[in-house]
């Protein structure tokens, strides 16, 4: 089984349920793209930011989700047994 990688951005509530629910099912939460990250699942309030970690995000392309669309991919790639297709 591979190990997904996921860079959290944000503080939210709803984002630390995800992210220890996340880390429960074996997905690795990482500091950056840089360590291999699939995506990133960014709350509201860093959406709206313009913080260098956001700006760093998009200039390495790397998708980043919504919380809620973050609940439907790392559930997904979880019964899937940890191979998303990114």
């Amino acid at each position: 089984m591979d190990t997904l990688k996921v860079v959290y951005l944000g503080n939210s509530p709803a984002l630390r349920e995800l992210s220890e629910w996340a880390d429960r099912h074996g997905i690795e939460a990482v500091e950056s793209s840089d360590d291999g990250a699939a995506c990133a699942v960014v709350d509201q309030t860093a959406q709206t930011r313009s913080s260098s970690a956001m700006k760093r995000l998009r200039d390495r392309h790397l998708p980043c989700l919504s919380v809620s669309r973050g609940w439907c991919f790392l559930a997904s790639a979880v019964g899937r047994g940890l191979n998303p297709v990114v």
